[in-house]
């Protein structure tokens, strides 16, 4: 074996198991003694859809890290993605199904950029498989397959980062240090306001399968149903040239119910984590959801829901009073803290700031201890293997956040207010709700974790 080749893996694998025991924790660089300091992280990414667009730039055009895979189900998106990439002068290689990628011994480290139906199967074979995960909100479909994931995760003593990369933004990031500084005092309220779509069922007119497409394999462990272009773009556009995967509008199998969890997932995994992280609440989680009344903009799209934890703080999707987000006055997608002493709301690359007693504008008070990204989410994860640094979103952060979209969903599918226990993540004394924490798998996918 190559001693180079031999000493960066041992290097690697050191770094994750240090990072599953301590926090934070730091390698010292003379394990580089005997190897290479240019030998590059191997990553391979799953699903080349329209999210993946945003990390095979931080991934190819990146010192520390090679692109060694790319595995889709489509051969368009392979192909369009291998050619434009010019994978072939980095020997890059190409495959259909993802266990070969975890198959591949000289791989170390995954994206995983697939439907939410796809996230927990891929990522806990891949943590088996000793491979370090990088996976896309939301985590889970279920309760239950978060749990499959932190003892995967645990179990290996891999990296994982969750794709919730607003903790890695300068607006989010700037509110935070604030929220934890205790210049707002006590936070009574945040409202977290992005469009509201519930999943539901759609009954899309079946499409020819496009030719090199396994959609068997695109489905997998969730119900089959016949291939539209709805659930998967064509590579296609209306001008019948071919265009980037990521360049083609968002897939609706985001809004599909056995595929995707609806907007309360799709933006809650971003907004709620933001909430979760700012209350001091990570790996935890609010004690009630209720479901609530509210102006609607269409008749019967009343319902809303709104959170509750244990010292009376209530999380809102959306803003009290208004059940579509977007008729809120601001203009893009934003977290809002209110406390006893002030108010602070952000967005992406923005903070906004009002009624804060007793702090100078645009200065960060000296008590906060909030640490800050400056180097992007996808960097913070490679930094997490090479270092042994916790990473800024791990397993149970993603857990816990999503964890919070999925039962506000259950809220409100049962229309009524239910009683949560996020630590034993039941619903207490509600045999009717705990039958929606978990779902079964499809065909071979059935026990396969």
């Amino acid at each position: 074996m190559n001693m180079n080749k031999m000493n960066r893996r041992s290097f690697i694998k050191k770094s994750s198991m240090a990072a599953a025991v301590s926090a934070p924790f730091f390698i010292a660089k003379d394990l580089w003694a005997n190897g290479s300091p240019n030998e590059k992280i191997n990553m391979a990414v799953i699903g080349l859809g329209k999210q993946a667009g945003a990390h095979l730039g931080p991934i190819c055009g990146n010192p520390q890290t090679n692109l060694s895979a790319i595995c889709d189900v489509d051969d368009e998106r392979l192909d369009y993605v291998y050619n434009s990439r010019n994978c072939k002068k980095f020997g890059t290689k190409k495959y259909k199904d993802f266990r070969d990628v975890n198959a591949d011994k000289s791989i170390d480290a995954v994206v995983i950029v697939t439907p939410d139906h796809w996230h927990t199967i891929q990522t806990v074979l891949a943590a088996r498989a000793g491979k370090h995960v990088y996976c896309e909100k939301p985590l889970t479909f279920s309760i239950q397959e978060g749990q499959q994931i932190l003892k995967a995760v645990n179990d290996a003593g891999v990296v994982f980062q969750t794709g919730s990369m607003q903790r890695s933004d300068m607006g989010f990031g700037k509110q935070h240090q604030l929220v934890a500084s205790g210049a707002l005092g006590e936070i009574k309220e945040v409202w977290c306001n992005f469009g509201r779509k519930f999943p539901t069922y759609y009954n899309w007119p079946a499409e020819p399968l496009p030719k090199g497409m396994d959609w068997e394999m695109w489905v997998g462990p969730a119900p089959m149903r016949e291939y539209s272009s709805h659930l998967l773009p064509h590579l296609y556009g209306n001008n019948g040239k071919k265009e980037a995967p990521y360049s083609h509008p968002w897939g609706e199998w985001r809004w599909h119910v056995d595929y995707g969890n609806g907007m309360q997932a799709d933006w809650g995994a971003h907004h709620f984590d933001i909430a979760q992280w700012g209350l001091g609440m990570d790996g935890k989680g609010p004690k009630y959801v209720h479901v609530f009344e509210s102006k609607g903009p269409t008749p019967g799209d009343t319902k809303n829901i709104y959170y509750e934890y244990d010292n009376g703080t209530k999380v809102y999707y959306g803003v009290p009073g208004v059940v579509n987000a977007k008729k809120c006055t601001v203009k893009n997608p934003m977290v809002t803290f209110i406390g006893t002493e002030g108010i602070c709301a952000a967005s992406r690359g923005h903070w906004f700031w009002t009624d804060v007693k007793k702090w100078q504008s645009g200065k960060i008070p000296a008590g906060s201890t909030a640490t800050e990204v400056t180097n992007g989410h996808m960097q913070n994860f490679i930094d997490g293997i090479l270092t042994g640094r916790q990473v800024i979103c791990p397993a149970e952060v993603g857990v816990s956040s999503c964890n919070m979209c999925i039962i506000g969903n259950i809220a409100h599918r049962l229309g009524r207010p239910l009683e949560w226990d996020w630590k034993t993540c039941t619903f207490k004394n509600d045999a009717e709700a705990n039958k929606y924490l978990w779902r079964e798998n499809r065909g071979e996918w059935a026990n396969v974790i």
